[in-house]
């Protein structure tokens, strides 16, 4: 069975829900570099529609 995958806003590509779970929980400094290489990642984050997933 395929594993679900989303759209993440940083980084337009899929990534799976527990990787999103994961960066909402983390510290800022755990968050990988490549999801916050947009200048305005933190707000893209907190306003994404999986915010809530």
């Amino acid at each position: 069975m395929e594993e679900e995958k989303i759209i993440c806003p940083l980084i337009d590509g899929l990534i799976s829900p527990a990787d999103c779970m994961e960066n909402q929980d983390l510290r800022e400094e755990s968050i990988p570099e490549k999801f916050k290489k947009k200048e305005n990642w933190k707000e893209i984050c907190e306003n994404c529609k999986y915010q809530e997933y």
